[in-house]
């Protein structure tokens, strides 16, 4: 695989020389700055201050004489002399009490000094001194220089204070002289460093560039000359090993090309008998149970049918098995979790291994402890399946004894753990032979039993555990197992799920599509028993045999029906009827299931209409690719009529199936029975009618119990309470309200309607 250069988080070695070398010149180049600048600056600050003390004294010296005489003009004209000193911002002399005697400030317009008159005083003290004023801003601006008038005493003070604007100036202006300095030592330094570093830098990328070439077997010498003798023995190096590397490649890429055109022919030989194998195992499991189902059956029949159904569903595992194989193979195994109730799923699950492998002296014993939640999120299917395998060998290799399930809440681990996530330990164990410690490391490999022979005798393909271990990895989880001969065996395994929340109540009121049939749930009849919806299904399926089972099953369902034999045929069917669902196969001639799907909900009106697809594939991406097509959901071949109900209730349609038993499971004797009913039907409420208008309360009951016995005898049980209600009125001679009628009315007309589609 090509190196990913860009998650390498090292420096490059030109990044960390040159840092080095310009690091060393910076910090040097600094160092100077500072200590130029600071001698500078102390320097300049040094001489305005002499210059500004001499200016003090010699005016100190100057107005001594004129301040003894308190000739306060002469003195405040050698003030204005100093204007040429534009620093000077103001001069005052006063006496030794404080008191202002003499003072000019510089005009802020002229920038000349002018005489200021000011009666206020201020201590200064008596000795010379130097002091800095700030301004508002606490920045320093002033300094103030005080110097005594001396005449055999002091007599005066002479007050001076500069402006030091220019004086910080000068400081900033050397400070930027500095640093353009060292920007001139620093620049010509680094880019000396840059040009050595390059060369060295450029050597080797070239020797990266040549390793990937090789790898690619697209270098087969490297030409560049080197500068050093130590990159001159990897250039020498690199050039052998390039040629060793293309033979081996050469030999790598015509391996791969042989084991890629092998592993797709596997892949597609599979798929094909995937298809091939469940499309008629999906008629022989559905026709054997449906004719399990009657009950005019003979004993004899019957134990020859459950032989079949039994052979049957062992071949479906083994088949099971080899697609899950050849999905690990292939790497497309996948986990798919939803929100599932483990109670209620893993109670079936025990009772379909039970009844497969029950044994007379073996009890299967399942254990849940209360603290376990029963609603979480994994892939339901995929936990079932480990624990079927699990199960199922616990049952063939105990002949006597106790094979138990336990399902217990295992402590969170650390705080990683999310807080709504539940460890839930699962373990079987059972009372068989056990397993010997050779044989331990051998089980968990494809095709491999425990001992010679075990196949032959008890049958299987050595994939059960290989394909569980696998399952639970892709769950990040494994298998631990405990044996000793003799005693038995325990497998378990921890699953880390989250908690999901308890599903709502299902809303058995359906939106349907056939505009022809009667709308009960806008009705406002809370608590009135409703006669069943008339469902329409459209099933766009080629094989005559999977018909055969399907209309078996929709009839039993009460639910009308459509075949299509190919994608065009259910596409123009949809175009001329309303349907409330489709059932679409996924492999049809003239056109498949996913083209006649996308072509159905491109149309608007046909854009909710709900699409599930039958499929007998294993090894494509079967569901990704019905969700693709805007499929609802999807049934695997071979499917049972519990597989139908079941995506019936997801999809919330409220079905009420026929008890064929009423009808010695005879699909032409239903059909009659129907178009009797539905032809008695108008003559039944018309009887009612009139007979409730004349107040003759026993001959209406008579009608309704007539009523309610056909309810019943199609199944339609809601509807035969609500009929039984109106009988319990009319035995006490209570007329039924207005509205109760109007139920009645509305019900009837959609019994009928449903009826009628029925016995097409």
């Amino acid at each position: 695989m090509k190196p990913n250069f860009h998650s390498i988080k090292y420096p490059s070695l030109g990044t960390q020389l040159l840092g080095l070398g310009g690091g060393i010149v910076l910090l040097l180049a600094l160092a100077f700055t500072w200590f130029n600048t600071q001698t500078q600056r102390e320097e300049l600050q040094d001489v305005f201050t002499k210059q500004a003390r001499a200016l003090a004294f010699n005016l100190a010296v100057s107005s001594s004489s004129h301040l003894l005489e308190r000739d306060f003009s002469v003195i405040e004209n050698l003030l204005l002399k100093t204007d040429g000193f534009e620093d000077l911002h103001s001069g005052t002399v006063l006496d030794p009490t404080g008191h202002i005697l003499a003072q000019v400030i510089r005009d802020q317009e002229s920038r000349r000094l002018k005489a200021h008159y000011n009666s206020q005083t201020m201590m200064l003290g008596t000795s010379p001194s130097i002091s800095f004023k700030k301004s508002q801003n606490g920045k320093v601006k002033y300094l103030l220089v005080s110097e005594p008038v001396d005449s055999g005493g002091v007599i005066g003070m002479v007050a001076l204070e500069f402006d030091l604007s220019s004086l910080q100036a000068s400081q900033t202006e050397l400070i930027q002289r500095n640093i353009l300095l060292a920007i001139a030592l620093i620049v010509p330094a680094t880019f000396a460093s840059w040009l050595f570093i390059r060369k060295v830098i450029l050597e080797l990328n070239s020797l990266t560039d040549f390793a990937q070439l090789m790898v690619n077997d697209e270098g087969i010498s490297h030409k560049v000359s080197p500068s050093s003798r130590e990159l001159a023995m990897l250039h020498t190096t690199l050039n052998w090993a390039s040629g060793a590397l293309a033979r081996k490649n050469r030999a790598l890429e015509e391996a791969r090309v042989k084991a890629d055109k092998s592993n797709d022919l596997k892949s597609q030989f599979v798929a094909n008998m995937s298809h091939e194998i469940r499309t008629p195992l999906n008629g022989i499991l559905g026709l054997t149970e449906i004719t399990l189902g009657t009950t005019t059956l003979g004993d004899k029949p019957r134990r020859n049918l459950e032989l079949i159904q039994l052979s049957a569903d062992h071949l479906l595992r083994v088949v099971n098995d080899i697609l899950d194989f050849s999905k690990i193979d292939a790497n497309k195994l996948d986990i798919d979790p939803i929100p599932f109730a483990l109670r209620a799923n893993v109670q079936a699950m025990i009772k379909t291994v039970s009844s497969a492998y029950s044994k007379p002296n073996v009890k299967l014993v399942l254990e849940i402890a209360p603290e376990v939640p029963d609603h979480l999120h994994g892939d339901c299917a995929r936990i079932l399946q480990v624990l079927n395998n699990l199960l199922s060998n616990a049952l063939k290799f105990t002949q006597q004894g106790v094979v138990t399930l336990n399902i217990t809440l295992e402590e969170s681990r650390g705080p990683s753990q999310p807080s709504d996530t539940a460890r839930v330990h699962f373990s079987v164990r059972d009372s068989g032979m056990g397993i010997s410690d050779a044989a331990r490391s051998e089980i968990f490999k494809a095709f491999s039993q425990a001992e010679p022979g075990t196949a032959r005798k008890y049958g299987g393909t050595g994939l059960g555990l290989t394909i569980s271990q696998r399952l639970l990895e892709l769950m990040n989880s494994g298998i631990d197992l405990w044996s000793e001969e003799g005693v038995g065996s325990e497998f378990s395994f921890t699953l880390a799920l989250p908690v999901a929340h308890a599903p709502s109540p299902v809303n058995n009121d359906v939106a349907h599509n056939n505009m022809e049939s009667v709308q009960l749930k806008d009705l406002p009849t809370p608590g009135m028993g409703q006669a069943c919806d008339t469902l329409r299904i459209l099933v766009a399926e080629d094989n005559m045999v999977n018909q055969a089972f399907i209309s078996h099953v929709l009839t039993q369902l009460g639910i009308s029906y459509r075949f299509a034999d190919d994608g065009l045929a259910a596409v123009k069917a949809v175009e001329e009827e309303t349907f409330d669902l489709v059932f679409m196969d996924m492999h049809m001639p003239n056109m498949g299931g996913l083209e006649a799907c996308r072509t159905i909900l491109t149309q608007p009106k046909h854009h909710k209409l709900p699409i599930v697809g039958l499929t007998a594939d294993a090894i494509a991406d079967t569901r990704e690719a019905c969700m693709a097509a805007g499929m609802k959901e999807y049934i695997s071949k071979p499917f049972k009529r519990s597989d139908i109900e079941n995506v019936l209730t997801r999809l919330n349609f409220k079905i009420s199936p026929i008890p064929m038993q009423n009808f010695d499971h005879d699909r032409e004797l239903l059909k009659t029975t129907m178009e009797m009913i539905v032809a008695e039907i108008p003559n039944l409420l018309e009887e009612i009618e009139l007979r409730l208008q004349q107040a003759q309360w026993l001959d209406a009951k008579r009608a309704l119990h007539t009523l309610k016995g056909h309810c019943k005898l199609i199944g339609e049980m809601d509807f035969a309470s609500f009929l039984q209600g109106l009988e319990n009125q009319l035995a006490n001679s209570q007329s039924p309200a207005e509205q109760e009628l109007s139920h009645l009315r509305v019900n009837i007309k959609a019994l009928q309607h449903r009826l009628r589609m029925l016995s097409q």
